[in-house]
C-alpha cells in the first residue's frame, strides 16, 4: 500500500473538491440552460431563435452577459451599442428577462464554455461524446389531420394531455379558420417566421422561455405530437396569411367597439324618453288653468 505524506493528501483533498466543484457547478448550469435557455439558443447546433452560443463568454466579458441574461431591454434602452446590434440583428425579437442570480448565470456560462470546448474540437474526435441531433420533423408535409388537431388545440376544443391552457386565451391568429383570440400577448399570425420556424417554435413550446408561458406549462408540458401539430397550424397560417387581405384592426377588438356604441345608442333611448317631470307637476298645471 502506498502511503502519502500529509502535505500531498492535503493537495490530492484540494484537487478531488476542486475538480468536484466544477463537474457539479457545469450539470447546475446545464439544468439551468435547459429550462431557461435551450428554447431559443444551442451550443454548437446553429441558430435557432437566437443565436449560437459557441464561445459566447469569448466575445463578450461576463459582467456584460450577466447585465444582458438578467434583462436585456435594460442594457439595450441604456445605449449599449453591442446589445442594441445583437437586438436588431435577430428581428428585434425582445429576450426575456431571466429570473436567475449571478451565481446561476455564471454556472451556464460555465456550462456554455465546456460546450463550447466540446464544439471546437473536429467533428471526428468528438463522434463518441457528442450528443446525436435528432432532426426535427418539417412541418411543411403535415397532414391536413395534423394541421386540424393543431387548430383545435390553439383554440381550446382538444384538451391537452397534461391540462395545459389553450393557445387562444393569450393570443390571436389573423386567420378566419378560428374566432379571434386574446390580447394578453402578441399577434401569433407571423409567429412560424419571426420565431424560427420549426426549430424555433419546437423549442419555445419544449421549455418557455417567456414567463407567462413557463407559469402557464409548469408541471403541463406539451406532448411531442401536440407540439408538432400547433407548429403545423402556426405554419398553415401563415402561409394563408399572405394570399388574405390583412385586417386592419383585431376583430375582437373592432366588434367590441361596435357593442359598446349599440349600448351607449340603448342608454341614450332610454334616458331620452324618461319621465322629465313628475305626475304631481302635471295634474298640478291643470288645476291651477281651470281656475
Amino acid at each position: 500500500m502506498v502511503t502519502l505524506s500529509q502535505p500531498l493528501k492535503t493537495t490530492v483533498v484540494i484537487a478531488i473538491f476542486f475538480i468536484s466543484t466544477i463537474t457539479l457547478q457545469a450539470q447546475n448550469g446545464e439544468q439551468i440552460f435547459k429550462n431557461s435557455c435551450a428554447a431559443c439558443h444551442t451550443v454548437g447546433g446553429g441558430k435557432r431563435v437566437g443565436p449560437d452560443l459557441v464561445g459566447m463568454s469569448t466575445k463578450r466579458s461576463e459582467a456584460w452577459l450577466i447585465k444582458w441574461i438578467k434583462s436585456s431591454q435594460t442594457l439595450i434602452e441604456s445605449g449599449d451599442p453591442d446589445a442594441i446590434a445583437a437586438f436588431e440583428a435577430y428581428n428585434k425579437v425582445p429576450m426575456p428577462d431571466q429570473n436567475l442570480s449571478d451565481v446561476e448565470i455564471k454556472e451556464v456560462i460555465d456550462y456554455i464554455n465546456t460546450k463550447s470546448s466540446a464544439a471546437e474540437v473536429p467533428v471526428a474526435a468528438t463522434a463518441a461524446i457528442s450528443e446525436p441531433q435528432e432532426p426535427i420533423k418539417s412541418s411543411d408535409i403535415a397532414s391536413e389531420e395534423e394541421i386540424l388537431l393543431g387548430q383545435h388545440i390553439f383554440e381550446g376544443n382538444k384538451r391537452l394531455a397534461n391540462g395545459g391552457a389553450a393557445c387562444i386565451f393569450c393570443h390571436n391568429l389573423n386567420t378566419d379558420r378560428i374566432i379571434p383570440g386574446g390580447l394578453l400577448a402578441k399577434d401569433l399570425t407571423t409567429v412560424y417566421t419571426r420565431m424560427g420556424g420549426d426549430a424555433g417554435l419546437t423549442g419555445i413550446l419544449n421549455a418557455p422561455p417567456f414567463p407567462a408561458m413557463t407559469e402557464a406549462y409548469k408541471n403541463k408540458p406539451m406532448t411531442e405530437s401536440e407540439i408538432y401539430a400547433v407548429v403545423s397550424f402556426l405554419n398553415k397560417v401563415e402561409k394563408e396569411s399572405t394570399t388574405q387581405t390583412a385586417t386592419a384592426t383585431n376583430p375582437l377588438l373592432k366588434y367590441g367597439f361596435i357593442g359598446f356604441a349599440m349600448w351607449v345608442g340603448i342608454v341614450f333611448l332610454v334616458w331620452f324618453r324618461r319621465k322629465k317631470y313628475a305626475v304631481n307637476k302635471r295634474i298640478f298645471e291643470r288645476q291651477v288653468k281651470s281656475y
